[in-house]
């Protein structure tokens, strides 16, 4: 994650209001807002810009010392500490390089209360003092306020970004996504809050560093300095009370008739509960949870924890799913006895959600109990896998081959044991050989039809051809819907794209009981919509789509986070800018590397590699690509952008035919794979080479046929009008493809027309047009992989050149766009000279002409 450090922005303006403009701030904020440390940050600056920057600090232990808040202050001897007007005096000596920094005023003694007010009233140095909000200020700092010495700064809450900032520098390296998600709903965005859990954690072994980053083990832990002010909150409530809230924070959410009339009035008119949308209460605060549980008795702990699960297990929560999955998650917690079945469904749905540090421990308690039981070693197998736990994935899967013995039996070991070395191993030659050994030995016709769509899948992802895959009328257990969600996904891989609008609706009516046990099927389901979306054309709304997902999965499911930063990189590196489809690569793959649960992780270190050799980093690329395993080899999005890499290595050699082959042969070999819209990509590439037109058009043509969607439309109508020089077509495809998005389709086009050298057909003036409208758009995105043989880039108007041009050609004297710009009339005459020789105008109305188009 890029950007400043939280707090960077608001200290630069406290260094420049005090020392460039010699003014006196009052900075306020809440408690653990991080003023104390906004103040430290502002002193580091100040004392490295040369200024004396002494920082005093109240307390209340300090409070009944006359001037003992001066008391550490550098050239301030004993005597002097002796009188206020000494001090002044002191300081006023000093007054031009000092800075006065003053945290906690409202906590100063008299004395240096009476010192601050006069050295800004009356000696006017500059200063930053600090209180919680005005209401709390000492008089003598309302009047400073009201005269007008003191004007207020409000510390605003970190925002979430600036959150993730402090957490990553609190940790000292980058937190894995999870990690991430449960510190900030533990601590939320308050600094202090977010400093003390995280210094807790750390303390306590629940922060580790792994290969992936810093990942949390258990809950997030608060330190002693923040569980002190929690216990604050309730050292006056009398002891029944207290082990309500104990209750409730087990539960996590509690029937209202749980708690006692009494006790529950008692902990609302603390503000320590709310009320949930059902009526139930939950507390107010995440942190007072860590704290009840943890400075409860072990006997008391032990008598309420088992009082939690009658309660959500009781008829209160009959039809509250989660809460019995609560009940079962605390008898797993704290070693009671449970319901096998209870168990298996907790661990059933931690998979599908992707929990599978808790999946693997539910189903590790049911085979301590029950050592055979298959569904347990399925579930725990497909959780180690994901956690890269191979050899413990592998010896469950081993045990469950020996004991299946019915066709369903097979089949369910078959699709999770292809789902291991298909993910983990990236290995789909050997998944699909293992779904087509499984069928050929079972009759069932549910079995076959479960089988026959992961066959389909493996399938696509070892680059082999297959069979339309058909859908049950229903969705009959999870393995009904996967076979249903591989039908949606092929849809968008093979074509045609009315079958995948036509199951969507089938898709979101999916049972949440069976979409639950479908490791990342919600995730699937969107990502098909997105990608149906993708194909008609419409750029633009899917890449909003996308940050609305990657944003989503911050906030509440962080291990998909990988597979939506792949789509949007991909996106980006084939219609927009390179450089941020390298960056949006990289951090998908370091979060598949953590987590993946759909096989991307090679695709996507193919993908940063492309993303490295388009923005000049050719040795990176060549590590990435020599990182991805073998067995990855044959995924079709792995040999597409492999192949994509070589065929423009050989066109910056100049070997551009040697390029549009290499590229023709990949979009033939993914046809012949039924990767319908990946092959019309790579053959649109060659179309907007001018190479091999004929061929890229009739490819184009037969995938537009094939698969349907906008998307293959353009490519198609873009093919025919470079192959027939069909110039007012082209003109016409470039317009529509930067309406949708398509900024690198448009750029290549245009580019492409503004070197045509038949000025019947195009004339100077239109070329100039078309190679104004590229340019401008380079400028917006100077990393795009275009495919054209580009113009000599001395041609390439400059940021300021072309605002300069821009506003001449809109009519301002240069005297004005000087003024606009806060440049010299000479400077802007020198850049519009500039510009009318690379644009080829030699006057205003030429260039107005220019620009009209």
């Amino acid at each position: 994650m890029s950007g400043d450090a939280p707090r960077q922005g608001t200290v630069r303006f406290l260094v420049e209001e005090t020392l460039t403009h010699g003014r006196a701030k009052l900075l306020t904020g809440p408690d653990g807002s991080g003023k104390s440390h906004t103040m430290r940050l502002t002193r580091a600056q100040l004392l490295e810009a040369g200024a004396r920057a002494p920082l005093i600090v109240g307390s209340a232990a300090g409070a009944s010392v006359p001037l003992g808040a001066f008391a550490g202050v550098r050239d301030l001897s004993p005597a002097a500490l002796e009188s206020p007007a000494v001090v002044v005096d002191t300081f006023s000596r000093r007054r031009s390089e000092t800075v006065l920094l003053v945290d906690n005023v409202d906590l100063l003694d008299g004395a240096s209360l009476y010192v601050v007010t006069q050295l800004i009233s009356s000696t006017q140095i500059p200063a930053v003092l600090t209180v919680r909000d005005l209401d709390s200020a000492p008089q003598d700092i309302h009047d400073l306020y009201d005269s007008g010495y003191l004007t207020e700064l409000e510390l605003s809450a970190l925002s979430e970004a600036e959150a993730r900032l402090l957490i990553s520098s609190l940790i000292g390296g980058i937190p894995t996504p999870r990690a991430e998600v449960e510190i900030l709903a533990a601590a939320g965005t308050n600094p202090l809050h977010l400093r003390e859990i995280i210094r807790g954690t750390l303390d306590n072994g629940g922060l580790i560093e792994t290969p992936h980053g810093w990942e949390i083990n258990g809950p997030p832990a608060p330190s002693q300095r923040l569980t002190g002010l929690v216990a604050e909150r309730f050292s006056h409530l009398p002891t029944t009370t207290i082990e309500a809230a104990t209750l409730i924070a087990l539960t996590g959410e509690c029937p209202s008739a749980a708690i006692s009339t009494d006790d529950r009035n008692a902990l609302a008119h603390a503000d320590l509960i709310e009320s949930t949308d059902c009526g139930w209460l939950r507390l107010s605060r995440p942190l007072d949870a860590h704290y009840l549980i943890s400075h409860a008795s072990s006997a008391l702990r032990h008598e309420v924890v088992h009082r939690a699960i009658r309660v959500l297990s009781g008829p209160a929560a009959e039809t509250r799913p989660h809460a019995q999955r609560q009940a079962t998650l605390l008898a797993l917690d704290h070693g009671c006895d449970f319901a096998p079945h209870s168990m298996m469904a907790l661990a059933e749905y931690a998979l599908g959600s992707f929990d599978a540090p808790l999946a693997l421990r539910a189903a590790t308690a049911v085979l301590e109990h029950e050592p055979d039981h298959l569904p347990a070693l399925i579930t725990g197998g497909l959780a180690a896998s994901l956690l890269d736990r191979t050899s413990t994935a592998d010896s469950h899967f081993d045990r469950a081959k020996r004991i299946a013995h019915t066709d369903a039996e097979k089949t369910s070991v078959a699709l999770a044991y292809a789902q291991h070395v298909g993910i983990r191993h990236s290995d789909a030659k050997t998944a699909l050989q293992t779904v087509q050994d499984a069928l050929a030995s079972v009759h069932d016709e549910a079995s076959i039809a479960h089988l026959q769509g992961a066959s389909v899948r493996w399938a696509a992802v070892a680059g082999q051809a297959h069979d339309t895959i058909t859908t049950q009328r229903e969705s009959r257990g999870h393995e009904g819907a996967m076979s249903l969600i591989t039908a949606g996904v092929s849809g968008v891989v093979s074509g045609p794209l009315q079958q995948t609008t036509t199951l969507l609706p089938r898709l979101r009516q999916v049972p949440d009981e069976f979409l639950a046990l479908v490791p990342g099927g919600d995730t699937l389901i969107e990502l098909t919509e997105i990608m149906a979306l993708s194909y008609s054309g419409d750029v633009l709304a899917t890449r909003r789509r996308l940050r609305q997902a990657i944003t989503s999965a911050q906030d509440s499911n962080p291990e998909s986070l990988g597979a939506w930063e792949y789509a949007l990189g991909f996106l980006e590196f084939f219609s927009a800018d390179a450089e941020r489809a390298y960056n949006i690569g990289q951090s998908a793959a370091s979060h598949l590397a953590w987590r993946d649960g759909t096989g991307l992780l090679p695709a996507a270190r193919a993908l940063t590699a492309a993303a490295a050799l388009a923005t000049g980093r050719s040795i990176e690329a060549r590590k990435g690509l020599d990182s991805i395993p073998d067995a990855a080899a044959s995924d079709p999005k792995v040999v597409m952008l492999r192949s994509w890499v070589e065929a423009w290595q050989a066109n910056a050699e100049r070997r551009a035919d040697q390029s549009a082959d290499l590229l023709l042969d990949t979009a033939n070999w993914l046809m012949s794979t039924q990767h319908t819209y990946f092959g019309g990509m790579i053959a649109h590439c060659v179309a907007r080479m001018g190479r091999r037109p004929f061929e890229s058009a009739a490819l184009l043509r037969s995938a537009s046929t094939i698969a349907g969607g906008g998307l293959l439309q353009l490519f198609t109508s873009h093919a025919d009008a470079v192959a027939n020089s069909d110039f007012e077509r082209l003109a016409q495809v470039a317009a529509d493809a930067s309406e949708l998005g398509l900024v690198t389709t448009a750029a290549d086009t245009r580019l492409w027309l503004s070197a045509v050298d038949e000025r019947r057909k195009v004339s100077a003036m239109a070329a100039r047009r078309h190679l104004l409208a590229a340019d401008e758009m380079r400028v917006a995105m100077p990393t795009m992989a275009l495919w054209n043989a580009q113009p000599d880039r001395s041609t390439l108007l400059t940021e300021r050149e072309h605002r300069v041009a821009r506003l001449a050609a809109d009519r301002y004297s240069s005297k004005e766009i000087a003024e606009i710009n806060d440049v010299s009339v000479n400077t802007v005459t020198n850049q519009l000279n500039a510009a009318f020789r690379k644009l080829g105008v030699s006057s205003r109305a030429e260039l107005r002409d220019l620009f009209r188009a």
